[in-house]
């Protein structure tokens, strides 16, 4: 087995346990199975629409001297377990819905990196008990494909690390360009390790990390699936030095990525501006004018909101839907008419760049002229909001947003 760290005698918690799935300590693989080779701990659970933290240095050091200070620590633990409850009312202040955004004041103030928080170190003790508790991992390796599976874990904490992380890890381009651009820019650090982080030069040995940690076990599994959707690997694959999981089918890949809709559902209209007024501002489409043309064509339940900026329209048109099923079958039935069309989101990426200010309304990709009329009409480009889209929102749009499964709506 290759080793998980860069010094193989390094590890955390307790040192009587050795290194991960080793040792015969009190966490021995008898009671703590860490059987590396099996995958897909999120398919056991249904996370991926297909089937279905830690021990700190506190709780570490205090279980060195003695079993009664051992069995006190083990009943202080177990006295915050019942008062905190599950792993997503954890005293860290972890994510407790996908609506709870903690915006720039979650991101830590570090010069080295601009994704690091300070987690709140007294509630680390008691993390390490309950995950211990309430995570049996389990499995078998056949040399190919494999499995990891959560008989015990909760999956809707689970889902809600993933989304929290996916949610944060997307919500502005700078961001995402730091973990896209794979350690070009500079060490990597662990936004569930906070300022404990160590650095890392690559997402891989960040993934390696997140995958194998013991501590804040939940929050760490949610940044290795947020991370491999975001790189476009398979988070389904248990992450080794050979890199297999990193080979994923684009097509696989995309498919990860739009899955993470936007919540409520909402449908991105591009080019919805029209000129600028005597002062130089720029005019778009008002919301009860776009409102009126999605009525007629015989889409309902939609409601328009314009983005604004410093120079007025900025040629973006949101039009939300309800929060639910139907909401999301109608946002996709707006999506798939633009589409069709050639309007979706392939067509406006490639339209996008002749966007220059000049000359817009002779370009025909942007303007299209009414034959009976003679009369001018901006041409729309509309496609179903994802996670990856979160950047394009105004601030108050990504502070509210939240994100869904598609796939757990069977849409």
């Amino acid at each position: 087995m290759p080793p998980l760290f860069a010094r193989p005698d390094r590890f955390f918690g307790d040192p009587d346990l050795g290194p991960f799935g080793s040792g015969r300590g009190r966490l021995s693989p008898e009671g703590f199975r860490r059987d590396r080779g099996e995958s897909d701990y999120w398919s056991s659970l249904g996370l991926d629409g297909k089937g279905g933290g830690g021990g700190g240095l506190e709780g570490a050091q205090k279980r060195k001297f003695g079993d009664v200070d051992e069995r006190d620590e083990l009943a202080r633990q177990r006295q915050q377990l019942m008062h905190y409850g599950n792993a997503s009312s954890n005293p860290n202040g972890f994510l407790s819905s996908p609506g709870d955004h903690r915006g720039s004041d979650y991101l830590a103030a570090s010069t080295s990196s601009p994704f690091r928080r300070n987690v709140a170190e007294p509630g680390r003790g008691m993390e390490d008990f309950r995950v211990s508790k309430h995570l049996r991992v389990g499995g078998e390796h056949d040399g190919h494909s494999s499995g990891t599976k959560y008989h015990d874990g909760d999956p809707q904490a689970l889902k809600k690390a993933f989304v929290h992380y996916a949610k944060l890890l997307n919500d502005n381009s700078t961001q995402k360009k730091v973990y896209l651009e794979d350690g070009k820019r500079g060490p990597l650090q662990c936004l569930t390790c906070g300022r404990a982080s160590r650095e890392f030069p690559d997402v891989h040995g960040l993934i390696m990390h997140a995958y194998n940690s013991h501590d804040l076990r939940i929050d760490h599994l949610g940044l290795h699936k947020a991370l491999c959707v975001l790189m476009g690997w398979n988070y389904t694959k248990v992450p080794d030095n050979s890199r297999a999981y990193q080979l994923l089918p684009s097509d696989e890949a995309q498919a990860n990525k739009e899955d993470l809709v936007l919540w409520p559902p909402m449908v991105i209209i591009h080019n919805t501006m029209y000129g600028k007024d005597k002062d130089g501002r720029v005019e778009g489409i008002g919301n009860k004018a776009m409102d009126s043309k999605i009525r007629d064509l015989g889409f309902s339940g939609g409601k328009s909101r314009s983005l604004y900026g410093k120079d007025g329209h900025q040629g973006i048109t949101l039009v939300k839907f309800a929060g639910d099923q139907s909401g999301l079958k109608e946002a996709l039935r707006l999506a798939d008419f633009f589409e069709k069309d050639n309007h979706g989101r392939k067509a406006w990426v490639r339209v996008e760049p002749t966007l220059s200010g000049r000359d817009e309304e002779n370009n025909v990709n942007l303007v299209k002229v009414d034959e009976k009329t003679g009369e001018k009409k901006r041409i729309f480009y509309g496609y179903l909001g994802t996670a990856s889209d979160l950047e394009k929102l105004d601030f108050e749009g990504r502070k509210k947003a939240g994100i869904e499964s598609r796939r757990e709506y069977n849409c």
